[in-house]
């Protein structure tokens, strides 16, 4: 199923947070999300994919969205964020561990290998995470 936009993205996230999705299957959209972005070939297209997504109703999710936008945004060599990206409400008031409980024995090791966007948005995920196989 073709993703679309960030917020096609948010919006399964949502769905997903209802429904009761562990961490693991809503990380796949993040994925899925990648790939769309990935396979735009005019920059004007994926501007338009980037736009600001909506909010999921989770500030770690919410912050994952932006972390991800801007990944995408510097790996595609643009020269500046969207603005949504530095709103206060797109970071995580307190580290959100993705797929992990905060005291998980685990969290030093994922620390380590947190994208850099991801953690200066309090988004704690493991970069092997957002890679498909």
């Amino acid at each position: 199923m073709s993703v679309g936009s960030l917020d096609s993205t948010a919006a399964r996230i949502v769905r997903g947070i209802e429904a009761g999705w562990p961490d693991s299957d809503l990380v796949r959209l993040l994925v899925e999300a990648i790939h769309e972005f990935e396979h735009r070939d005019d920059p004007l297209q994926q501007r338009d994919f980037l736009n600001e997504p909506r909010h999921t109703g989770d500030t770690g999710w919410d912050a994952a969205l932006a972390a991800l936008a801007v990944h995408l945004v510097r790996a595609a060599g643009f020269e500046r964020v969207p603005s949504w990206t530095l709103g206060a409400d797109r970071y995580s008031p307190t580290f959100r561990w993705i797929g992990l409980a905060p005291d998980s024995e685990l969290n030093a090791f994922v620390f380590q290998r947190t994208p850099v966007y991801f953690k200066a948005r309090g988004v704690m995920i493991d970069e092997a995470n957002l890679v498909s196989v």
